[in-house]
């Protein structure tokens, strides 16, 4: 039974990796709501649930669905779709659609709301929260508390990678939670190390005399430091707020402001291109950057790669994303105008 659920899912993938560029990126086109019944009522249901969670991924925040262009375009959510599928799990019989929504028309409505569109590839964030419960101070670890799971299924929601401490013997000879509590950052900072993430999340939750759960921390995010603080009437709102919180600050800094109709071209010089593979891979990396609206392969000679990039926006925003990415390297910043507006902008990268 669970070898033909797997089966139509890896089908599924496939079709919809051929229009999302890279199975290892997240597909932002793409998402999937249950179906309590096979009812009109409950499909359109399921349809707005999907297209929520698809504007929440691709803004980064929640307060993005308040905007007036979205709440309309969620009423006429067909409009929108452009292959949709259902899921049927042969031991639960539970029920999802799949829906894989016109890429053009939704990047347009973003455009009209003047909301910003986050790429595909996002940066990790080690998270080190404690709870206190009782007088007993936890940390919040991965495979630990409930709570923990409601961490990783907030931040999968709004496809912020999520990461969260073993505490394994490595972590308890280099953290506890009174390192956290007591908002020690050398040594958040130090234990965070070996999990490689590209910025922090940090803070306590605790109940306030007054009954209300409260956290404070900081998020650490290219050399900066933000603080919040944060209360709601249980441990789960709080956490929800917290994740939306940094979905919003990391949105800010990373995603891409909205494209205007005006197009712009710019030419990337790629070395460390050893063969059509890393071609292909080169294209689906670009294909996936919200900005980008066309790639034209101008010539692959030796190692290096030319590729023409059509764009909406800011030259600068994009190739910073780029370089965000993590398979591209600006070499020294190098970038230039060329002469000709036809030949736009010209780029140097280093491919890893």
């Amino acid at each position: 039974m669970q070898k033909f659920v797997k089966a139509i899912s890896w089908s599924l993938a496939l079709l919809f990796s051929a229009y999302a560029g890279s199975a290892m990126a997240v597909d932002l086109f793409s998402a999937e709501a249950p179906l309590a019944s096979a009812s009109e009522a409950d499909v359109q249901v399921a349809k707005r649930e999907a297209m929520t969670s698809m504007i929440v991924r691709l803004t980064g925040q929640q307060a993005s669905l308040k905007q007036t262009n979205i709440v309309a375009a969620l009423a006429d959510v067909d409009a929108y779709i452009s292959h949709i599928f259902r899921q049927t799990d042969t031991d639960t019989d539970e029920v999802k659609l799949l829906l894989r929504f016109d890429q053009q028309l939704v990047r347009q409505l973003l455009n009209t709301a003047e909301l910003p569109v986050w790429g595909a590839e996002r940066l990790s964030t080690m998270t080190w929260l404690v709870i206190e419960q009782q007088g007993i101070q936890d940390i919040i670890a991965d495979g630990g508390l409930d709570l923990g799971l409601q961490l990783l299924a907030d931040a999968e929601q709004r496809s912020l990678p999520l990461l969260l401490p073993l505490m394994d013997l490595t972590d308890q000879l280099v953290i506890g939670p009174s390192d956290i509590w007591g908002n020690f950052t050398d040594t958040i900072v130090q234990a965070s190390q070996r999990y490689q993430a590209k910025s922090l999340l940090w803070g306590r939750l605790f109940q306030n005399t007054e009954g209300f759960w409260q956290g404070q921390g900081s998020i650490q995010v290219q050399g900066e430091q933000l603080d919040w603080l944060f209360a709601a009437p249980n441990p789960e709102a709080l956490v929800t707020l917290i994740i939306e919180n940094l979905g919003a600050e990391l949105s800010q800094r990373f995603a891409l402001p909205s494209a205007t109709d005006q197009e712009y071209l710019t030419t990337l010089h790629i070395k460390g291109i050893a063969d059509l593979a890393a071609y292909a891979e080169v294209r689906s990396l670009l294909q996936q950057n919200p900005s980008v609206t066309a790639v034209t392969l101008q010539r692959l000679q030796g190692d290096q790669l030319v590729i023409l990039v059509n764009y909406q926006g800011n030259q600068d925003n994009l190739l910073s994303s780029l370089e965000r990415q993590g398979s591209m390297v600006l070499l020294d910043g190098q970038s230039e105008t060329l002469y000709s507006s036809e030949q736009g902008s010209v780029a140097y990268f280093q491919w890893q």
